[in-house]
């Protein structure tokens, strides 16, 4: 068993003494009403409860405020007020019911977030989340390329990613079995985790700037990569090629025919970071 599943095992056990509290909790605010009649046997019952409330309370209140902040309210009569203490305080019943109140609140709060916790990440001394360790698959990682035509740029990107051992997509070269081009590339994308859209030099150019205009097939096949993969998609961009207005919130790498050191790079850091492969200096 890993440090993990130790980790989130004991969050399932601490959920469950937690959810335990939070029911007992209601069944002693419902004792407290005072229109409520309670026979002796549920007088004593009461009395009992509170015992066991306050022993668990003095056992869990800390992991509650840690993960919640619940510790002081303020109440109309009372001002403010320590909600764990006085929740078990039988003298003003107002008080008390108002506090248990919190005290309801700030459990079923802790044990949202613990269960969160399992979901999502681990928790600091101060209570922030930390990511939990990535979980890398043995399947390996695919990439859809949108490309303009063959060039220099699009053979070194094939070759690196081949290097770096990732299986990649090109709409046009796969068999598409009666489908239009549109198709072709929506199903191309669903076959990948992330995008590349590799914009070079076309025929069109900016009389005004003497840039060159992206594709048409490069912006449309990056708005569909944006619906597919949301931000996982790199945007690679040749000198002397004008981005798009509509796609320039997107940051992108700029690349010549002679270096793609910086874009290959870029490739890199965004597979690190979206964590489908490990990068970094290795612990002496």
């Amino acid at each position: 068993m890993t440090n993990q599943n130790l980790i989130d095992d004991e969050r399932q056990k601490k959920i469950k003494e937690l959810t335990s509290f939070h029911k007992e909790l209601k069944s002693y605010k419902r004792l407290l009403d005072p229109n409520r009649q309670l026979s002796e046997a549920q007088k004593r019952y009461k009395e009992s409860l509170r015992e066991k409330l306050v022993r668990k309370s003095g056992a869990l209140k800390e992991i509650i405020i840690k993960l919640t902040g619940w510790e002081y309210a303020d109440g109309p009569l009372t001002g403010r007020f320590e909600i764990w203490g006085e929740a078990f305080n039988e003298t003003p019943l107002s008080a008390n019911e108002h506090a248990l109140a919190f005290c309801l609140d700030a459990v079923n709060e802790a044990i949202g977030k613990l269960e969160s916790d399992i979901e999502n990440g681990i928790r600091d001394e101060q209570g922030n989340i930390i990511e939990k360790p990535q979980e890398f698959s043995s399947e390996p990682v695919k990439a859809f390329i949108a490309h303009e035509g063959e060039t220099r740029a699009l053979t070194i990107l094939k070759e690196y990613l081949e290097a770096l051992g990732i299986q990649y997509f090109i709409a046009e070269s796969k068999a598409s079995n009666g489908r239009s081009i549109e198709r072709q590339v929506d199903w191309t994308q669903t076959k990948a985790d992330f995008a590349i859209c590799l914009a070079t030099k076309g025929k069109a150019i900016n009389k005004k700037t003497g840039k060159h205009y992206m594709a048409p097939n490069i912006i449309d096949e990056l708005g569909r990569a944006r619906q597919v993969f949301g931000n996982k998609v790199i945007l690679l961009v040749q000198k002397g090629v004008e981005v798009h207005t509509n796609i320039r919130e997107i940051v992108y790498e700029t690349f010549t025919t002679t270096n793609m050191e910086r874009a290959l790079i870029k490739i890199v850091k965004e597979l690190n970071n979206w964590g489908f492969i490990r990068a970094g200096k290795l612990e002496e």
